[in-house]
């Protein structure tokens, strides 16, 4: 499936590039053309214009179509533009203004294809096949531009650069809109839609963090479906992952904008709650409880239950480590006191306020 996606990747190249040529040789055949009519140049170059002008473009994407490597197949088909462009600005005589505007016009073009090495690579083939036509026709040297031609080189001054342009933009938005779903798929669960573990551990270290410079509370909740090896036995893989994704959405919808939820693995979850003391959070925890509670997983009716762990940030704690191992102990206590329920990690001493009971927190 891979070397299918890729194949079509690159023939997708050779579509972009095709009416791009097409259009850029037509467009300068006229240039040429009225050169060679000032000229009174013979008929082999006429049909050489012809040949190049509206068959070269066609010829080209049919030989990029039929080549293993379709990419490798349009670079060559680049560097024989190059070279076709050469041969025409020696055989109008550099002709002043068509001469110029095919140069810079391809140069720009492969520039954007390949990059300035590549396009200095062509512009090397374009002077060389430049040279060898001027030796073989015995050095003409026409430089001056008649009004006729100025007029004929006008479509391709004003429509190719918007066409090129165009393109550009296009494939500017397709490379910014790929970009950004792989910055999505980076950080984000692709099962779930929440943060993947490494961002959710990089959003609760910034939490931690903020409360050693401002002192702001914080709450980090650790959750974990319970008897979920028992859904997986019993009901198979594929309704377990259904309960994970559907129990994804309820944990999204109990967020508010500021909590950053996330899946730490398999199928416990992380909730980082900014601005937060214990006892709003366990408000929170327990309305997800209850849904949890409430809800019939995988369209069988399938009920399942939560534990849940939180722990408040405090000056004991020195990592996010820390503060995820003092969330997950409350976790595992929640277990041991039969599931279904939430535990909530006593603070320390030193950190507990003095109007409040200890007791209240365990």
């Amino acid at each position: 499936m891979d070397a299918d996606r890729g194949e079509i990747r690159h023939l997708n190249f050779s579509k972009r590039m095709h009416p791009l040529r097409a259009t850029g040789f037509a467009l300068g055949s006229l240039a040429v053309g009225a050169v060679l009519l000032e000229h009174g140049s013979p008929r082999w170059l006429w049909a050489m214009l012809f040949l190049g002008g509206l068959l070269w473009a066609h010829l080209a994407y049919a030989l990029a179509l039929r080549s293993s490597d379709p990419v490798r197949a349009e670079y060559r088909n680049l560097f024989v533009d190059s070279a076709l462009v050469g041969f025409w600005i020696a055989a109008m005589a550099f002709d002043t203004l068509p001469s110029v505007l095919l140069a810079i016009i391809l140069t720009m073009n492969q520039i954007i294809v390949g990059g300035r090495r590549f396009g200095a690579k062509t512009l090397g083939v374009m002077a060389l096949a430049c040279l060898l036509t001027s030796t073989m026709l015995g050095f003409p040297l026409q430089p001056v531009t008649s009004y006729r031609t100025m007029l004929a080189c006008l479509p391709i001054l004003v429509v190719l650069p918007l066409a090129i342009g165009g393109t550009s933009r296009l494939l500017a938005q397709k490379t910014l809109r790929q970009k950004r779903i792989l910055e999505k798929t980076s950080r984000f669960d692709a099962a779930t839609g929440l943060l993947n573990r490494q961002q959710w551990l990089y959003a609760a270290n910034e939490e931690l963090n903020r409360f050693v410079r401002t002192g702001r509370p914080a709450v980090l909740m650790m959750i974990d479906i319970d008897s979920f090896k028992q859904i997986n036995d019993g009901h198979g893989h594929v309704v377990g992952d259904n309960v994970i994704e559907e129990f994804a959405r309820l944990m999204k919808a109990c967020l508010r904008d500021m909590d950053s939820g996330g899946r730490y693995g398999g199928d416990e979850f992380g909730i980082v709650m900014p601005g937060t003391n214990w006892e709003d959070a366990i408000v929170a925890a327990e309305r997800l409880r209850r849904q949890a509670a409430a809800y019939a997983f995988s369209n069988i009716g399938l009920r399942c239950t939560i534990s849940v762990g939180l722990s408040e940030v405090n000056a004991s704690i020195a990592s996010v480590t820390d503060w995820i191992n003092v969330a997950d102990a409350a976790l595992y206590a929640a277990k041991r006191r039969g599931r279904d329920c939430i535990e909530v990690a006593p603070l320390p001493r030193h950190a507990v306020p003095e109007q409040q009971d200890p007791a209240l927190r365990s």
